[in-house]
């Protein structure tokens, strides 16, 4: 059986929550369409998360 690290599961979660709830679409400027997209899957929201990680962690430009 595949265990995810505890710490992993609970970040991807609430990531799918956000999506889910809709609070993402206040990061994306108006001009993004808002439908038509395929469910995100949990590979997508680790990548999603390490990304956002990286950002966070990098010099104000």
């Amino acid at each position: 059986m595949d265990h995810k690290p505890a710490r992993e599961t609970e970040d991807v979660d609430e990531l799918a929550a956000l999506i889910q709830a809709g609070g993402f679409w206040r990061l994306a400027p108006e001009w993004v369409p808002r439908s038509g997209y395929a469910p995100p899957t949990r590979p997508v929201l680790l990548r999603l998360r390490d990304g956002l990680e990286r950002r966070g962690r990098r010099e104000p430009s």
